[in-house]
């Protein structure tokens, strides 16, 4: 199950990490170390701290790709929308996307790929984009209320820690190249969202109140208790929104 299933791809561009970076990628080694593992990085990047850490711990492979691609934010989008990028993991059914400033808590991998989901990550905000698409939505969500459609548009989700099926991703960046040129610089979670919900169901993004449960970036205090403090698989920008939340839940994992 585990071994084709999914591969946890994590982007690293520097040698040295910061704390709680390193804080990140060591839980994630340990609560899900019988995947696989994939570290995507810039050609140049000297990846000898990562393989020091990882070695006997758990099955990794390293994947590089232009520097370009790691020099901004701007780059790191363009990559995240390349038929190149899904192509180098078309082996695995799907692939866990998790930034190092993102934290899981408990092992609900598996579970989450049964279900079936094109894309999943936390529900943020809209982005505004330069060609208007996520403002579109609004107004796209209107239009099915008229039509006595009972449908919510999704706000799924951000990507930093993401569950994406590889061919479904591919086969989006691929066929609507068009639509990849004009999104531009734009955060590349957004094109999921706004693609993800006009090409539902062929493209299957979950509710809000599903992803949830699958991680939480914004307003983790509130958030979680709707969930009656129930973790969830993970959480993503843990120090940037509400560190005093999250902390003592991620020292707690940590000691355990």
């Amino acid at each position: 199950m585990h071994r084709k299933q999914v591969s946890v791809v994590i982007p690293i561009y520097k040698e040295q990490l910061t704390v709680l970076e390193l804080t990140s990628l060591r839980q994630c080694i340990t609560v899900l170390k019988n995947y696989h593992f994939t570290f995507f990085c810039p050609l140049t990047l000297n990846t000898k701290s990562y393989e020091i850490l990882c070695d006997q711990k758990i099955s990794y492979t390293i994947e590089r790709f232009a520097s370009k691609y790691f020099d901004d934010i701007n780059g790191y989008n363009k990559l995240m929308l390349s038929p190149h990028f899904y192509k180098k993991f078309i082996g695995f059914r799907y692939i866990l996307v998790h930034q190092l400033d993102a934290f899981i808590f408990s092992d609900q991998l598996t579970y989450w790929c049964k279900k079936n989901y094109d894309y999943i990550g936390a529900p943020n905000t809209p982005h505004l984009n330069q060609p208007g698409e996520i403002q579109f939505l609004k107004n796209y969500s209107n239009f099915l209320r008229l039509l006595r459609i009972k449908r919510k548009i999704s706000n799924v989700g951000n990507g930093g820690l993401s569950l994406r099926k590889t061919r479904s991703c591919y086969l989006l960046v691929t066929l609507f190249y068009f639509a990849v040129k004009k999104w531009e610089n734009n955060n590349e979670d957004g094109f999921f969202k706004y693609w993800g919900n006009l090409l539902y169901p062929i493209f299957k993004l979950p509710k809000d109140e599903t992803a949830v449960r699958f991680a939480i970036e914004l307003e983790p205090k509130k958030t979680l208790k709707k969930l009656n403090n129930t973790l969830p698989f993970g959480c993503h920008a843990f120090e940037k929104y509400e560190w005093e939340t999250w902390k003592p839940f991620i020292e707690k994992s940590q000691a355990t």
